[in-house]
């Protein structure tokens, strides 16, 4: 199966290049590859010009910086943008963070899953992080769900869902449509990514937290669902107690002013429901272990 990849990156010059060695040496190699440069101010652009004189299957899109950063909204405009100027036939298409490092089967893997289960929307493997010298599972998520540092969506399937939402929480409103229409998810436990700048390095600030509750809203998980998350937050996140209280808060403020969703009605019922079923599912789940 064909695969195009788009890379949106800004000051990445300390990581970019691992990542695109590790692309070099996948077994099954890319149609196009392309870097979004997102206006950055160090060496990022060099790096990936040199790795293109010698691969090319690699390019170098530039995106001026149009806009300040906006965690979620802006790494899908790069996205996006990016992904209008592939001109390469594909069957999959993914979006992948620069300080990543791939196993070089990664891709020849997610294309054998692709090719082998028609209805299959969206993969990945699991994302390790050093600890202590060694690489571990990066706790972060449900283990079901796909991280978006490296996403690799069907194209019949992305182009139903709609693309990505410009929205923090982009990530969760891709499976959770995704679903809605019918299509798998597989998270491959055996390819193993390992990530060079850990998650929740911007997601645990309370300030992140309001605009996750704000894109809790934007979802339509209404207010019990996005309760028990804020309480869930607020149990396992430093500061405890504070950002369960600003999830919530967030979700309020985006009530009170009326924001945008960014799912349909229908769509948001369908999220409501599935989201109470895997709640109740891992609640009986915890009483009978």
């Amino acid at each position: 199966m064909r695969y195009v990849i788009v890379i949106p990156a800004r000051n990445e010059e300390q990581h970019i290049g691992r990542l695109l060695e590790t692309l070099a040496k996948q077994s099954l190699l890319p149609q196009q590859a392309l870097v979004v440069d997102d206006g950055s101010t160090d060496r990022t652009a060099e790096v990936v010009l040199a790795f293109a004189k010698r691969h090319p299957w690699l390019q170098l899109y530039r995106r001026p910086a149009k806009e300040q950063r906006a965690i979620g909204a802006k790494v899908v405009r790069a996205f996006s943008e990016g992904y209008a100027q592939i001109n390469t036939p594909h069957d999959f298409l993914v979006k992948l963070d620069a300080d990543l490092e791939l196993p070089s089967e990664y891709f020849e893997r997610i294309a054998r899953h692709f090719a082998q289960t028609p209805r299959l929307g969206i993969a990945g493997g699991t994302i390790a992080v050093e600890k202590n010298g060694k690489w571990v599972y990066e706790n972060f998520s449900d283990t079901d769900h796909v991280k978006g540092a490296f996403k690799a969506y069907r194209r019949e399937c992305f182009e139903q869902i709609g693309g990505l939402r410009p929205s923090i929480g982009w990530d969760t409103a891709d499976e959770l449509l995704a679903r809605y229409h019918g299509w798998d998810i597989l998270v491959d436990t055996s390819l193993q990514v390992r990530h060079h700048r850990p998650l929740g390095t911007e997601t645990g600030s309370l300030r992140t937290r309001l605009l996750i509750g704000n894109g809790m809203y934007r979802l339509r998980y209404g207010f019990f669902i996005t309760l028990i998350s804020a309480l869930k937050a607020g149990y396992l996140t430093r500061p405890y107690g504070l950002t369960g209280l600003a999830v919530m808060l967030g979700w309020l403020q985006a009530l009170l002013r009326q924001d945008d969703f960014i799912v349909t009605p229908e769509e948001g019922r369908f999220i409501r429901q599935w989201r109470k079923k895997r709640m109740w599912g891992k609640v009986w789940g915890a009483t009978h272990s």
